[in-house]
């Protein structure tokens, strides 16, 4: 299966008790001929011990091996298209990691995604640094894309969670309603 390395960039760092660790890459060659593809069989936990999403990582495969790629959810299943090592995948990944993993100040990968007004940013937890990334890569383009879907999915739910909290008000606001009429008829009837 997968080994436990220490997650580095281009240059490896050797020391036995680094507390930040990722699963080498499983690739599984499939298909023959034309149709031959590699699926990554561990995409999931290397991208969560990225702290980075699976599509994305995938997505770097594709722009550094010139292959198509393809990432299901559901299934779990990230594809690249052609057929490529794991030595080759695996140095493909700490490419991944060196340009948007690791933080450019203090070198650790404790960094999350800030977009604004276009720009990638590195906000970096372990020592505050804020960064931008390589926006000249291919692979940017990718995650301001997924940024923006990600934000109409959330405006849309948002939306629709106020639709109903409103009908639901109004459905109480009917009862209420109904109840103090139902109120002034009982003391319109005690009066005469």
């Amino acid at each position: 299966m997968s080994r436990i390395i220490n997650i580095s960039g281009l240059t490896p760092i050797e020391d036995p008790s680094y507390r930040y660790k990722m699963p080498t890459v499983v690739g599984k060659i499939e298909g023959r001929g034309n149709g031959i593809k590699t699926v990554v069989v561990n995409i999931s936990e290397l991208a969560l011990s990225l702290h980075r999403d699976a599509g994305e990582v995938n997505k770097f495969f594709g722009c550094e091996m010139g292959a198509q790629t393809t990432f299901n959810e559901e299934d779990d299943r990230a594809v690249v298209n052609g057929a490529h090592s794991d030595m080759e995948m695996q140095q493909c990944v700490h490419k991944y990691i060196e340009k948007f993993v690791l933080c450019p100040n203090c070198g650790l990968p404790e960094t999350t995604y800030s977009i604004k007004q276009g720009c990638i940013w590195h906000r970096c937890a372990a020592c505050g640094a804020k960064e931008m990334v390589d926006m000249n890569h291919k692979l940017t383009t990718y995650i301001l894309s997924q940024d923006k879907k990600n934000k109409k999915e959330k405006a849309k739910a948002k939306a629709e969670k106020t639709k109903e909290d409103k009908e639901k008000g109004s459905e109480e606001d009917k009862k209420k309603k109904k109840k103090k009429d139902k109120g002034s008829d009982d003391e319109k009837v005690s009066v005469t």
